[in-house]
């Protein structure tokens, strides 16, 4: 409950009289009032602030949260456990606080963008070698010999899908991951609750090499049978995720992860396999086990240089037409054609050489080829059909030849690269951590140190199964499965890594999109719920990935998008976590939490994203250009406001004071 009261000065008395009628209307609330209060509660506030959902604070600060604040954060908490996000207490968040969990924070610091990290999350450290060694220094009450050979097959999920090696010694003081059993407050600032909700935690790596510890809650009752138990906790479940903490990684949203920081029963049998998001994120960290590419990796264009000296060639082991060869083959319409052809501009026919010698003249076979692949045609039914040769040099075009006109090529290759510090966008994607821009039929690649050489690179070098014929992207995004999905007119590829997967390319309507849309403006998984969206125009759709269809309540205007406005290029979400829009040659930055772009006016893309000097005449003035809010002359100088909200609990009466402005 909170009020608003406009007052230049308050008596002692007056001030009294105004707390006792807030207290006597606060006590005479009904069932809101009371849901209000309970919302309020100091065990959800110290869940979210332990959970990395609220900031810690552990002064009279505290008093001071507002109720907006613990809304959102219930919100973040709710969209981040895949529950329905109301922003305050259900029942089905009641449930979720009650769950078994891990003691670690889901995020690693309070993000004021309002965004939550979408798969698997790296701690940002992590050993500086792989073999690593481990040692259990105190056993709670378990036996020693179940807890090794669980603790073993723990260890063996994580190095089974990376190069790490894991070795039990029995010397703590040399081992670099050190397991114990504690019981509450244990020493480190972080007790444990006697059974129930947290379970264990660890430390993460420092960088440095230097040994961590996994601390488990000796209270719980420990399963180490592996047979399931509804009155027990599974050890091998419980271990293999807290491993991943000391390995380097944080909690992942996704909820059938090992790193999902919610309690799951998962199978502890030697077929265990690990998840995929797991698998991916040890792998970005330590590398793959057997030596080869992470993520399906994508090599790196290295063009040729071009030199002027003569190189000798191999022998071509098929034939390949010479513009000037004093023949033509065979070209009858209804044989295969296995090179694409292309076709060329009209060069009138040389005079016959040996007029004597008729295979000189257009012959109906190959004098050097003696025998035939494929059967003869009849030349009346199909006439033979002949490719114009180039004259030789210093013969004139024949007289009487017809003019023909020029055929534009179709293959896009032949078209100039764009210029890389003046040209838009077609699509923009983050495809294995990387950046990729596209435009007409070339793309650029940018990673944490900046542009690549050698781009740009033609598309077809990576992904020689889109269309010979097309001119450009409409949009390209990264599933949450890693595969990568191209949007081609009205159409939609899907690859994984650099193959198109079977089946496709598929029409929009596959995926829930109108008949009559021309085209997908954009596309890209947002980090701020996790969800996928399409753009096109004035609207936009939210897609689930899981049923393969856009959401029944879509498309909806992109005036939710404040500030972006219609017909976008392209739209991407980088690794900082931001979301960007582009169109023309400018790009914005978006604010995923109060959902507007962070510049009135958009900026230059070339100095920004390819290093390009910026000589242009733009308002590209900085990386933060945040609003600045417009306060009213009658506000400056002599109106107090201050707004007050009461709660109260079983242990008294809090006076908090949300805001002032003086």
């Amino acid at each position: 409950m909170c009020l608003t009261v406009k007052i230049k000065c308050f008596s002692g008395a007056r001030l009294l009289l105004f707390v006792i009628v807030l207290l006597f209307y606060d006590f005479t609330e009904g069932a809101q009032g009371r849901s209000k209060r309970e919302f309020l509660g100091d065990d959800l506030q110290g869940y979210l602030m332990q959970f990395g959902y609220m900031e810690k604070r552990e002064d009279v600060a505290s008093a001071f949260i507002t109720e907006h604040s613990i809304r959102s954060a219930i919100k973040e908490l709710q969209d981040f456990a895949h529950i329905p996000v109301t922003g305050i207490l259900d029942e089905t968040t009641k449930k979720l606080l009650k769950k078994p969990r891990c003691g670690m924070p889901d995020k690693k610091t309070v993000q004021t963008s309002g965004r939550r990290r979408k798969r698997f999350a790296l701690h940002g450290s992590k050993w500086p070698k792989t073999d690593l060694t481990w040692t259990v220094r105190s056993w709670g009450n378990l036996n020693q010999n179940d807890v090794r050979r669980i603790f073993t097959k723990a260890f063996q999920v994580w190095s089974n899908h990376s190069k790490l090696e894991f070795r039990y010694m029995h010397d703590y003081s040399r081992a670099d991951i050190i397991i114990h059993f504690y019981s509450k407050d244990h020493g480190d600032r972080f007790p444990f609750d006697d059974k129930g909700q947290v379970l264990a935690h660890a430390f993460f790596p420092t960088g440095s090499g230097s040994s961590v510890e996994v601390h488990f809650d000796s209270d719980e009752i420990w399963n180490t049978n592996g047979n399931p138990d509804p009155g027990s906790t599974n050890l091998f479940n419980v271990a293999a995720h807290e491993f991943g903490h000391s390995l380097g990684l944080q909690h992942s949203s996704v909820e059938d992860a090992l790193m999902y920081p919610w309690y799951q029963e998962i199978s502890d049998g030697e077929g265990y396999q690990l998840p995929q998001d797991d698998k991916h994120a040890i792998q970005q960290l330590y590398g793959r086990r057997n030596g080869g590419q992470n993520w399906d990796y994508i090599p790196k264009y290295h063009p040729k240089p071009r030199t002027t000296t003569t190189t000798t060639q191999a022998p071509r082991t098929r034939y390949t037409p010479r513009p000037n060869h004093p023949y033509n083959p065979y070209s009858g319409h209804n044989h295969p054609v296995y090179y694409p052809r292309t076709e060329k501009p009209y060069y009138p026919r040389k005079q016959p050489m040996h007029p004597t010698k008729k295979h000189y003249n257009h012959p109906t076979k190959d004098p050097r080829n003696t025998h035939h692949n494929y059967p003869e045609v009849n030349p009346e039914k199909h006439p033979t059909r002949h490719h114009p040769k180039q004259p030789y040099p210093g013969n004139g075009p024949r007289p009487g030849a017809p003019e023909r006109p020029e055929v534009t090529p179709t293959h896009h290759p032949s078209k100039k690269p764009p210029d890389t510090c003046d040209t838009s966008y077609d699509a923009v994607a983050t495809i294995r951590k990387e950046m990729f821009v596209f435009k007409d039929a070339y793309f650029w690649r940018i990673s944490d140190q900046g542009l690549l050489p050698g781009y740009p690179a033609e598309i077809t070098r990576l992904w020689r199964d889109l269309p010979r014929n097309f001119t450009h992207l409409d949009a390209v995004y990264e599933r949450q499965d890693n595969k990568i999905v191209f949007f081609i007119g009205k159409q939609y590829y899907v690859f994984t890594g650099q193959k198109l997967n079977h089946g496709y390319p598929k029409p929009l309507t596959h995926l829930g999109l109108p008949q009559d849309l021309p085209k997908v403006d954009g596309a890209m998984v947002w980090g701020h719920n996790g969800h996928t969206y399409f753009y096109s125009g004035n609207i936009y759709w939210r897609f689930d990935e899981s049923e393969k269809k856009v959401e029944l309540d879509y498309p909806r205007d992109m005036a939710m998008w404040k500030g972006v406005g219609r017909d976008i290029d392209a739209v991407f979400q980088w690794r900082d976590g931001k979301t960007y829009f582009f169109k023309g040659k400018y790009y914005w930055k978006f604010n995923d939490q109060h959902m507007r772009v962070e510049h009135k006016e958009p900026k230059l893309s070339a100095p920004f994203w390819m290093g390009c000097s910026n000589n242009f005449e733009s308002n590209d003035i900085g990386e933060n250009l945040p609003y600045k809010g417009v306060v009213s002359s009658g506000f400056k100088n002599d109106i107090f406001s201050v707004f007050f909200a009461f709660k109260y609990h079983s242990y008294g009466i809090k006076l908090l004071f949300l805001t002032g402005r003086f």
